[in-house]
C-alpha cells in the first residue's frame, strides 16, 4: 500500500482496504467529506504553498487541514489513482447566482472517473454541495439526504457539461440549479498552481477576503466565519454570532484546525 493511501485511511479514520472497488466510493466520499473541511485560511493569510502531491499529502493528510477545491479534489484524485482507478482532473467555471453571472473562469476543480465504459464526475471540493457518490455524465440523478444532483451535456460558453443540483425541501425553490460548467480536458499541476494564484490574488475571488470553513456532519453541515457559526442539521438551521475567541475555539473543536491570528 502506498504511503499516501496509508495516510488517507488514517486521516479518515476508516479501515484500510487493499482493493478499493467502485461500490466502495460512496462510503469513502462520505467519510472524506466529514473529515476534510472546505476552508480558505491559508489563502486569506497568504500562507500557501505550491500545489504538489507531496505538499497536499502533508497539509491535508498529515497535518489534518482542509483546503479549497484545487487542494481537496487533487488529494482525492491521487488516492483514487493509487487505487488503480482511471481518473483525471478537470477545471470548471462556477455560476454565481447572487450576481446572475459566471464567476472567475476555470477556478474550480473536479475529478472525472471512467469505470466500466461509463464516465462519472466526482466532487468533494464544492463546500456543502457534495453528491457523495460518483455522478454519471448521462443526466441520471444521484440523491443525497438534502439534494439531488445530476450532470448533463449542455453546450455553454464555459464548457460542454453542467453540474446541477435541486433542493429536496419543498419550501425552497426546488428547481434544478446550475452549479458550474466544465470541460473534459485534463488539467495539470501547473494549471492548479495558476488557479491557486488567481484565487489568492484576483480582486474578484470570493475566497481571499475573509476566513471560511465548511464541513459536512451527520444529517447536515456546519459553516464558520469570524462573525457567525451556522449549523444545519435535519433541515433545521441555527446561527450564533461569535467573537474572535469563540471563532478560534470552534475552529479547533469542530474543524480540528489551530491557527494564530
Amino acid at each position: 500500500m502506498s504511503p499516501l493511501k496509508d495516510s488517507f485511511y488514517s486521516r479518515l479514520n476508516i479501515e484500510p482496504k487493499k482493493i478499493v472497488k467502485f461500490e466502495d466510493l460512496p462510503s469513502i466520499l462520505s467519510s472524506f467529506a466529514r473529515s476534510v473541511p472546505f476552508e480558505n485560511i491559508d489563502v486569506v493569510y497568504k500562507d500557501y504553498k505550491e500545489i504538489s502531491k507531496e505538499n497536499l499529502h502533508k497539509k491535508l493528510l498529515n497535518n489534518y487541514r482542509g483546503g479549497l477545491c484545487y487542494e481537496i479534489n487533487p488529494i482525492l484524485y491521487y488516492f483514487l489513482k493509487d487505487c488503480g482507478f482511471n481518473v483525471h482532473l478537470v477545471s470548471a467555471t462556477i455560476y454565481d447566482h447572487s450576481s446572475g453571472s459566471w464567476a472567475l473562469d476555470d477556478t474550480h476543480v473536479a475529478i472525472i472517473l471512467t469505470y466500466n465504459h461509463m464516465t462519472y464526475l466526482i466532487d468533494s471540493g464544492f463546500a456543502s454541495f457534495l453528491p457523495l457518490s460518483p455522478v454519471p455524465l448521462t443526466g441520471e440523478v444521484v440523491q443525497s439526504k438534502v439534494r439531488d444532483y445530476r450532470v448533463r451535456k449542455l453546450l455553454t460558453e464555459k464548457g460542454s457539461y453542467v453540474f446541477e443540483m435541486k433542493e429536496k425541501d419543498t419550501l425552497k425553490n426546488n428547481e434544478w440549479k446550475l452549479g458550474y460548467a466544465f470541460k473534459l480536458n485534463e488539467i495539470s499541476e501547473t494549471e492548479l498552481n495558476e488557479m491557486q494564484e488567481t484565487i489568492v490574488e484576483n480582486k474578484k475571488s470570493p475566497f481571499n477576503k475573509a476566513p471560511l470553513a465548511v464541513k459536512l456532519v451527520e444529517n447536515g453541515h456546519i459553516t464558520l466565519t469570524k462573525e457567525k457559526f451556522t449549523q444545519i442539521k435535519n433541515g433545521q438551521k441555527t446561527q450564533e454570532v461569535i467573537n474572535e475567541d469563540q471563532y478560534i475555539r470552534i475552529l479547533n473543536e469542530q474543524f480540528n484546525i489551530s491557527v494564530k491570528l
